[in-house]
């Protein structure tokens, strides 16, 4: 497998088009074409991430952080934010970013999940570029077209993998005098036993799609065509949810996240029932999940003016770190590659928050 390969298996789950405008999630280094065999993951694509990458053996690191995130007016040694880039092109190391995408597709859902929180919805729901494929087969023909279609990207939704829908129905074709059809004879108009096939897919993945279908394909010229669809309710940013029974917040996040200290703003009952989480910097959604009847809002940083917001809103905050709210996601991220790249070995690089507390004595 190719890393651009990495690339568009992470599009098939997390869309690339649900990245924000101000992110860069993608490509970040390297080359596209390089061959993987073994894939670190991380969080963050620092200095020591790469190098940890490089002694496990790896040919990729995917991380959830930009590499590259805002623009640089030089690439140059010893600056700062620089040194994993450059080590990363010297060593020959690609990097892909699954920032906002994997947001809007599995961190939150990751965190809710270890948080035992019922999801009931998102805070900002969001919608992806995608298409759905129609295929005609003939009957026995279904299975290995809709396999090709699978292994090129198509048939993910939500957290489900390899959907497809196929109904039987009737089909007719006149070959031309100089065809060689699959059924049927040249000049004669013939009738069979058909499947309409359809799989979604990620319009980047439009072309792979084609030609997979082509490939995969019995007749000589294949009949298929692609429809523009919109996502509901399978993406979002950040999530709404009820514990039940209702949880006790601060130590509740203590023990699941492992975490010493919880930064608290705003009205925090000593027990909550409906609560919202946005891993990472999520604290600017308050008006959501207040809008949305939640208690509390679970995220990983917390900014002053986002405080006071809180105690106008009547509602409470808990910033559990950013590392500590996103590490659960970015483990998701290493499963989800893992269970569609069996063949490849993944490493999910250990990583440390580079906050710690202090106390005074």
């Amino acid at each position: 497998m190719k890393a651009r390969e990495i690339l568009s298996l992470i599009d098939s789950f997390a869309p690339f088009s649900l990245a924000l405008d101000w992110d860069n999630s993608g490509f970040q280094a390297g080359d596209p074409e390089k061959p993987v065999r073994v894939v670190a993951v991380s969080l963050d694509p620092t200095l020591s991430a790469v190098e940890t990458a490089l002694g496990k053996g790896a040919d990729l690191l995917v991380a959830h952080h930009p590499l590259v995130f805002k623009p640089l007016n030089g690439v140059v040694a010893g600056r700062p934010q620089t040194g994993a880039l450059i080590r990363a092109i010297q060593a020959e190391l690609p990097v892909i970013s699954a920032h906002t995408n994997w947001d809007a597709a599995g961190m939150g859902p990751a965190l809710a999940e270890l948080l035992e929180l019922k999801v009931e919805g998102f805070l900002e729901p969001a919608s992806a570029d995608l298409l759905k494929i129609v295929v005609f087969v003939p009957e026995g023909s279904e299975r290995q077209v809709s396999e090709a279609l699978f292994e090129a990207g198509a048939g993910q939704i939500g957290a489900y993998s390899r959907c497809s829908f196929r109904a039987a129905g009737l089909g007719g074709f006149l070959p031309p005098p100089d065809a060689s059809p699959y059924i049927g004879v040249s000049g004669v108009y013939t009738e069979t036993a058909e499947y309409r096939l359809e799989a979604v897919l990620p319009a980047s993945l439009r072309d792979r799609c084609a030609a997979a279908a082509r490939a995969a394909h019995p007749y000589e010229e294949p009949a298929f065509e692609f429809y523009r669809m919109e996502a509901t309710g399978t993406f979002g940013f950040g999530i709404a949810g009820v514990w039940d029974p209702p949880r006790p917040p601060l130590p509740w996040l203590a023990a699941r996240l492992g975490v010493r200290d919880l930064a608290v703003a705003g009205p925090v009952p000593p027990s909550v029932r409906r609560a919202a989480l946005l891993p990472g910097a999520g604290a600017s959604y308050l008006p959501q999940a207040k809008g949305a009847g939640c208690e509390v809002l679970i995220t990983g940083d917390l900014t002053h003016h986002q405080a006071l917001l809180a105690e106008e809103l009547g509602i409470g905050v808990i910033s559990a770190g950013h590392h500590e709210t996103e590490t659960p996601g970015v483990r998701r991220l290493a499963d989800e590659l893992s269970a569609r790249a069996p063949e490849l070995v993944f490493h999910l690089l250990p990583g440390a928050s580079p906050l710690d507390a202090w106390r005074a004595p």
